[in-house]
């Protein structure tokens, strides 16, 4: 069985056709997924209320992660540093690099990045579907215990502290 990526092809892809999720108060909008590009990177729209965010420091061991902010600011902690970043800012997180990150404005928006592509998929599988495109309600559940289980025990994500977060095993060669 062939199970290598399908080679980068062009597409078009927009915020009204792509799938919307819910999960830690965030409205999740996959816009381009990892399979639409080869594996080279995904980008996933996101739409935040305060106090919301990646508020666990974890590490990404195999992919590099990035923000692109459109609106409303956020700050984040890599490596031990604080990085507030505001609308038309970037922040730009090195694989296998301790982060976490948590809003500070009202409502954030922003374009959140993966290369190599596939983080999205964690998301579309364990997240809810989102009713509306619209933050999701108040009264949403947060993630049960086997679900936050799962967001960080994969190949995508583990939590900062587990032990085995921190690879020097790069496979980029």
């Amino acid at each position: 069985m062939d199970r290598q990526m399908p080679p980068n092809v062009s597409f078009l892809s927009g915020r009204d056709t792509a799938p919307a999720y819910w999960m830690y108060n965030i409205l999740w909008v996959p816009l381009i997924e990892g399979h639409q590009t080869g594996g080279s990177f995904s980008v996933i729209e996101q739409w935040m209320r305060k106090d919301s965010g990646a508020l666990v420091p974890h590490v990404h061991n195999f992919c590099d992660e990035w923000f692109y902010m459109i609106d409303g600011t956020i700050e984040s902690t890599v490596s031990g540093e604080k990085l507030p970043a505001k609308a038309g800012e970037n922040v730009w997180v090195a694989r296998g690099t301790v982060h976490s990150f948590v809003v500070t404005s009202d409502v954030c928006h922003v374009l959140n990045g993966y290369t190599p592509g596939g983080f999205e998929q964690v998301i579309k599988h364990l997240a809810k579907p989102a009713e509306r495109r619209e933050l999701p309600p108040d009264t949403l559940p947060p993630p049960d215990e086997r679900t936050l289980r799962l967001i960080f025990n994969n190949y995508w994500i583990c939590e900062a502290g587990d032990g085995w977060e921190q690879t020097n095993d790069d496979p980029r060669g």
